[in-house]
């Protein structure tokens, strides 16, 4: 390869890979959002929120990769035509293939990592999500507790109010339980307790000692009350929420290749989206570059985003599709991809024309 061309693939690279830092951030600021609401709702322990944002990262990269690489291609060719760079380039003898190849390695070499990611990497990112909801989900309990303050959990069934919280030791004091279940309410209060796990699969309890316990029924036409005190009461909390993730998401991509259902067959799809979206934008983005003099330096990226938001839609409508249809057979994703690999080639050639 000569050195311009490593010239343009270099810069190629460098600008993709500074669209997709700025891409990230954005999407990062909207995952964090969520994720912090999620904390404070008691389903995420606070010391999670940076590990399950990492985790979503696959996730954030497959959703702006291909649009990072297509500004990345369009600001590098923008800037070479904007300062007449590649004037000098066609003056000099660089044919048409020269300038294709670099744009073609660096299309190629995004939709590679795109590929890595959505195949291996971001399977790998939902199960591990999975087990730390989980873990989390079992946890949630006491995990997100904080002295002095009222804390509802279990989905607003249970307020807990906690005095004094030790962290070396988990002990707790001054505790105050309300629960509400199956249309009754019991007022728990206590000296101190502890949470206790007999065993693996045997649930979680709150061991309670030296406290006072008031159930009553939370209709206002029975009034049966029992009241009790005792010594040590031990408190079964709330089993957590099963968290259920699709299993076809946490398969890798070869293993999606013979999709024995439909949910198979459309996460293959999905997953080869990103990769392909990739190579073809990237291509595309060398006849969308072009420009005429005087033309505003933005307009081409303009007219990409517009032709990247038809494509994006395109491309969860045929999800949608597939899901509706709940088939095995048909064309899935590929004439969406065919109908933008045909405007590439045809957007190519006419820029080929004029070189």
């Amino acid at each position: 390869m000569l050195i311009l061309q490593r010239y343009i693939l270099r810069q190629g690279l460098a600008a993709s890979l500074l669209s997709l830092t700025v891409f990230l951030a954005v999407v990062s600021a909207l995952f964090l959002a969520e994720l912090l609401g999620d904390a404070a709702q008691g389903e995420l322990p606070g010391g999670s929120v940076v590990l399950m944002l990492a985790l979503r990262m696959p996730e954030a990269i497959m959703l702006v990769g291909p649009l990072a690489l297509l500004t990345g291609l369009l600001m590098t060719l923008g800037r070479l035509q904007e300062e007449s760079e590649l004037v000098v380039m066609r003056s000099g003898g660089l044919a048409f293939r020269g300038l294709l190849r670099p744009v073609l390695a660096v299309a190629a070499l995004w939709a590679g990592g795109l590929l890595l990611v959505s195949g291996w990497l971001s399977p790998m990112a939902v199960e591990r999500s999975a087990t730390l909801l989980a873990d989390a989900a079992r946890n949630a309990m006491v995990a997100g507790l904080q002295p002095g303050q009222f804390d509802r959990l279990n989905h607003g069934r249970t307020t807990v109010y906690i005095g004094r919280i030790d962290r070396g030791t988990d002990e707790l004091a001054d505790l105050f339980i309300q629960h509400m279940e199956d249309g009754r309410t019991e007022l728990l209060a206590a000296r101190t307790g502890q949470l206790w796990t007999p065993g693996e699969d045997l649930g979680r309890y709150l061991l309670l000692t030296d406290g006072h316990q008031v159930s009553h029924s939370s209709g206002p036409l029975d009034g049966s009350v029992r009241e009790m005190r005792f010594a040590r009461n031990e408190l079964r909390l709330p089993a957590p929420e099963e968290v259920t993730v699709e299993s076809e998401t946490r398969f890798r991509l070869p293993q999606l290749w013979q999709g024995a259902t439909p949910a198979e067959r459309r996460e293959w799809h999905w997953r080869l989206a990103a990769p392909v979206a990739g190579l073809l934008l990237g291509l595309l983005a060398l006849p969308l570059s072009s420009r005429k003099p005087r033309q505003g330096r933005y307009a081409s990226i303009i007219t990409a985003l517009v032709l990247y938001l038809l494509y994006s839609n395109a491309i969860h409508g045929g999800l949608i599709l597939m899901e509706q249809r709940n088939a095995m057979q048909g064309p899935g994703l590929w004439p969406i991809h065919g109908s933008l690999a045909l405007l590439a080639a045809l957007l190519l050639w006419r820029y080929r024309r004029y070189w």
